[in-house]
């Protein structure tokens, strides 16, 4: 695509900041659209709810080039992470080609070019680019379902919020609450409600795996964060030989079997009522999240108090879940999720993108079929998401170049066709119109590696297996990619 100069970017969380930082190097000409009045997606101070840290360590979360600062946290919080891409930001130049408080409404296509209209401050504008990349990312709209009878709570002065609202503990001091769901969201804000509420309920369909943050004294991260650990999980049709190996003498099962085991014992899953349904492996799809610090002791000592349901309807202060139990409440929090929305994007394209049941149908997550100049980065939950946007940003820039041809339409169809039937083969209820690549986010960013012929060398693969994965060690391989680039312009 010789063509392409100027590249229209939207959202300028994780994802957009490092696709508008590769656009730059790659000397395309960059705009950057942020809706919110600062940076940071769901890490903005705009969204962020108390307690929020990352799934990852700190020496497992951050952008090649860039490592976070020693003085962080192991699990740095949601404050640290938005420092940390401010930091990012400033030092490779992206802060003034973001248009901050700019809210997309509507994009169109015509003549290769495309017209991007929005409002800022309730001021119209319009920008026109060769290329758009869609960086809202997979937590873009939050959740809250309609349930019968809500009006009439909201009418007794109940009050009724998503977990990206509750921003302050203060807003639950001396009431009675319900907070809905049982992924991180859910456990980190109940236990922050629990030190101020006057009674805490956790109201969820089905218990999850809460991996633990250290197993025998040793960090999570060195059993999960590594090679090793997406070998332990990740479905038989996508091992390689070393997988294979793995697997045909015993430890992958012995590991997740150990995993079980110590967990249900350690966070007293059995004497809570709390063992989930299926195991690890089925839940790795992106079900799976890390332990909230206190939270089984809260419910053990019934600060808070758990129940497995759904509301099924409000009648003023009253709310009935699916059991049939009534409860009394003054506000309940909604962490059940966030839907995968683009509603800049015309009724004729979103139809290019979406299957007859809503999923995105995307090639390596990145290209749609019949919207030749379109991308997404970011549009995949991911355990390693600072490099895996990365490497996609990366992808796409050679794309543009010429040097990754780009597909027909009928390969990609048939690959995001392939891979939702895959996920759903392996796990139905794990499925959404939000793509992910886990369990497989390494090797997701292995292929992408690949096809730019830049494969990670063997020096580097092993510590990548046998302590974590480092996104310092993808340092070189980016800056190959890069001076390429420019011997080639």
């Amino acid at each position: 695509m010789k063509h392409v100069k100027t590249i229209g970017i939207i959202g300028a969380g994780l994802s957009g900041l490092t696709t508008a930082k590769t656009c730059l190097e790659y000397g395309f000409d960059v705009v950057l659209f942020e809706k919110n009045a600062d940076l940071g997606g769901v890490w903005s101070a705009s969204r962020r709810y108390p307690g929020i840290t990352t799934q990852n360590t700190k020496d497992t979360y951050y952008f090649s080039d860039f490592p976070m600062p020693k003085h962080f946290p192991e699990w740095p919080t949601g404050e640290h992470v938005q420092s940390y891409l401010m930091a990012y930001a400033r030092k490779f130049g992206v802060f003034p080609f973001i248009r901050f408080s700019h809210e997309i409404t509507n994009t169109s296509f015509q003549n290769n070019t495309w017209m991007i209209k929005g409002k800022k401050a309730g001021i119209a504008f319009e920008e026109q680019t060769d290329f758009l990349i869609v960086c809202n990312g997979t937590f873009s709209d939050p959740v809250i379902p309609q349930i019968p009878g809500m009006d009439s709570f909201i009418k007794a002065n109940g009050k009724i919020l998503h977990s990206t609202q509750f921003r302050d503990t203060e807003l639950a001091k001396d009431k009675r609450v319900i907070v809905v769901g049982y992924g991180k969201s859910a456990t980190d804000v109940v236990t922050e409600i629990a030190k101020t509420a006057l009674s805490t309920n956790l109201v969820f369909r089905e218990p999850k795996w809460k991996i633990p943050r250290y197993v025998k004294g040793v960090n999570m991260k060195y059993l999960l964060l590594n090679r090793l650990g997406e070998a332990f999980i990740t479905p038989a049709d996508q091992h390689n030989r070393m997988d294979r190996f793995i697997h045909k003498i015993g430890l992958a099962k012995k590991m997740v079997s150990f995993m079980e085991k110590y967990t249900r014992k350690k966070q007293m899953l059995d004497e809570l009522g709390l063992v989930p349904l299926s195991g690890i492996k089925e839940q790795a799809f992106g079900e799976i999240s890390l332990e909230t610090p206190g939270f089984f002791e809260k419910v053990k000592n019934g600060e808070i108090v758990a129940k497995q349901g759904e509301i099924v309807s409000f009648n003023g202060r009253e709310v009935t879940l699916s059991g049939g139990e009534q409860i009394i409440c003054d506000m309940v929090v909604f962490a059940v999720g966030f839907q995968q929305t683009i509603p800049f994007l015309p009724d004729y394209f979103m139809e290019k993108l979406l299957d007859q049941q809503g999923n995105y149908i995307l090639y390596h997550h990145i290209l749609p079929a019949g919207i030749p100049a379109l991308a997404f980065v970011g549009y995949n939950s991911s355990i390693q998401c600072p490099i895996s946007s990365e490497f996609a940003a990366l992808w796409v820039c050679e794309y543009l170049k010429g040097r990754i041809s780009r597909p027909t339409e009928e390969q990609i169809i048939r690959e995001g066709t392939e891979f939702i039937r895959w996920r759903l083969k392996f796990r139905p209820n794990g499925a959404s119109r939000g793509l992910s690549t886990m369990p497989g986010t390494i090797h997701h960013v292995d292929m992408l590696l690949k096809e730019m012929n830049t494969p990670l060398p063997f020096f580097s693969l092993i510590p990548d297996w046998l302590l974590t994965i480092n996104p310092g060690r993808y340092k070189k391989i980016r800056e190959k990619i890069i001076r390429r680039n420019k011997k080639t312009v």
